[in-house]
């Protein structure tokens, strides 16, 4: 885990200002595949995020045979209604596992890297926030190890999105809060093994006896005793990771154990805990309630806001967390546009451009102390610093230019590079941290990076052909090359030919060879990554994101 250097405040100017199309809020729901029904009473609670559940399951319903039909529907009747998703990977398929279904291991990492990475691509800019599996700490949601989780599911995934859909939010890992499930061991090895590929840690919390104080003594106020787990606030201060993204996506209460009155009394204390006027309390970004309605047999829970369908009458909770919301102030900024070089000279000034959306109902004012807290993993590189300006002014709806100069180191030797990754998020004039994080990694080098002359190309070719995909590239030092596809790593075997080289030759090609294929490329200065190119076998180019996408009969489809 890297450890952040914090500065106080660093160098903004607000370039522009515009009209926002829409709004988000930190408050969200877990709704799993909601219908149009569920989705209407979503939006008349004044709920913005919602949280579903993207089963693997049920997309990839055989190797490499997808039907996307049930979440292409759901994104659409998201996008209509403004409603911004979480969506949390899980559900191994039967065939794609020795163990059990649905919580088994993948037999093979990169056919589920290629599966995220698809879902990814083919909701690029519609999905928000993708979330790696649910509860692993459980045995009945994981039958892997910890090291399973981070190394054969949360860091291929978090490397899939990343190429498919760069602006969306990487979370997990969506822990269960108790102590059978060890949350504290796997949260510290999570954070530490694989904190890099995170932009948000999630976590899930119920109440022992339905309170909402309960939340603040084991999140916030809890003694740090050997004997017992410790608070969340001062675990991840324990691991560095305090003062960047936090969502806690799974709380609530029942109300056929608690009673309606005090499952609506924890919406409104935990509302009035983490939102409301006390800002030391206020550090958990977003809050997704469990849940919108209730469920249905074979397993009936009450932890819903509405009872069950088709009905789904509003209980108490539904007119507390409606009027919570509407009453409620809050910061909160969207980032829409980061723009900096990969790659700088020594001694450079590197100016990085960062275009932020207030999503909040607050204005932002530097007269009144808001400002940005950044930090640097490296003391080779300098960020200027200073006050935000006094007339720098952002209102509800608006948006702003953030401009952050960073300084290189002065001098590198012959050959030699080094990298940096800078952090940054707005600090309201209460101190609390908020809004998506700002991130920017950038390369010193005394030696330019690869330069790529010409890039690979799409292609569709008749099946049985052989297929190739080049690319060439220049550079002062000695390069080498490494093919992907759908972001899976390339190797040489019985179809595929010079995974390590410039040029790769796909033989007797198929349709399991269909995909999307770039090359990594990489001299002593680092990596750049070419464009992708569309290998398609026997047939053109999908019109939509995705690939290898099988037409599915209705009667293989399956359903919610």
């Amino acid at each position: 885990m890297r450890r952040i250097r914090t500065i106080s405040a660093l160098v903004a100017t607000m370039a522009a200002f515009c009209a926002a199309v829409a709004m988000a809020s930190p408050f969200g729901i877990n709704a799993h595949v909601p219908n149009d029904a569920v989705l209407d009473r979503v939006v008349e609670a004044g709920i913005e995020w919602v949280r579903i559940d993207f089963l693997w399951s049920k997309v990839e319903i055989e190797r490499d045979v997808y039907d996307w039909h049930v979440y292409d529907a759901l994104v659409e009747r998201l996008e209509t209604r403004g409603l911004r998703a979480y969506a949390t990977f899980q559900g191994t398929p039967v065939w794609a596992t020795s163990g059990s279904e649905f919580s088994g291991v993948p037999d093979e990492i990169a056919q589920w890297q290629e599966f995220v990475y698809l879902a990814a691509k083919r909701y690029r800019g519609r999905i928000a926030a993708w979330g790696i599996w649910n509860e692993p700490n459980l045995k009945h949601f994981w039958e892997g190890s910890r090291a399973d989780y981070i190394y054969g599911l949360l860091i291929p995934a978090s490397k899939a999105i990343r190429t498919a859909d760069p602006d969306a939010l990487v979370c997990g890992p969506d822990l269960a809060h108790l102590s059978s499930g060890s949350w504290d061991t796997w949260l510290r090895d999570v954070i530490f093994a694989a904190g890099d590929h995170l932009d948000v840690v999630t976590h899930h919390y119920y109440p022992s006896h339905g309170k909402a104080w309960e939340l603040v003594y084991d999140f916030d106020e809890k003694p740090n005793l050997r004997w017992g787990s410790p608070a969340v606030r001062d675990l991840l201060i324990d691991t560095g990771w305090w003062g960047r993204p936090f969502w806690l996506t799974e709380t609530g209460v029942q109300s056929g154990v608690e009673g309606p009155g005090d499952q609506a009394d924890y919406y409104d204390g935990v509302m009035d805990d983490w939102f409301g006027p006390r800002p030391e309390g206020r550090w958990i970004d977003r809050v997704f309630f469990y849940q919108m309605h209730d469920g249905r047999d074979p397993a009936p829970t009450t932890f819903g806001i509405l009872h069950g369908k088709p009905d789904l009458d509003a209980k108490p909770a539904f007119f507390a967390y409606r009027n919570a919301i509407a009453d409620t102030e809050f910061d909160d900024a969207e980032v829409l546009h980061i723009e900096a070089p990969d790659f700088v000279l020594p001694g450079q000034r590197a100016v990085a451009n960062v275009l932020l959306h207030n999503t909040g109902t607050t204005i932002w004012r530097g007269s009144t102390g808001f400002h940005v807290d950044a930090g640097v993993d490296s003391d080779a590189w300098k960020v200027d610093t200073g006050a935000l300006p006094s007339e720098f002014e952002v209102h509800p709806g608006e948006t702003a230019n953030l401009i952050i100069p960073v300084d290189t180191p002065p001098t590198l030797a012959s050959g030699a590079s080094t990298g940096v990754v800078l952090e940054a998020r707005l600090i309201a004039d209460d101190g609390r941290r908020f809004g998506d994080p700002i991130r920017i990694a950038m390369i010193a080098s005394a030696n330019g990076p690869p330069e790529v002359l010409t890039q690979p190309q799409n292609i569709v070719a008749p099946a049985g052909r052989q297929v190739t995909v080049s690319v060439t590239a220049n550079s002062d030092t000695p390069l080498s090359y490494r093919w992907r596809s759908n972001s899976v790593a390339l190797t040489d075997g019985d179809q595929v030919r010079g995974s390590r080289s410039p040029r790769l030759t796909l033989i007797a090609a198929d349709s399991s060879l269909e995909g999307d294929y770039d090359c990594v490329i990489t001299n002593q200065a680092g990596s750049v990554t070419t464009r992708t190119a569309t290998v398609t076998i026997g047939m053109p180019p999908p019109l939509r994101p995705g690939s290898r996408h099988v037409t599915v009969p209705t009667s293989k489809r399956s359903t919610f």
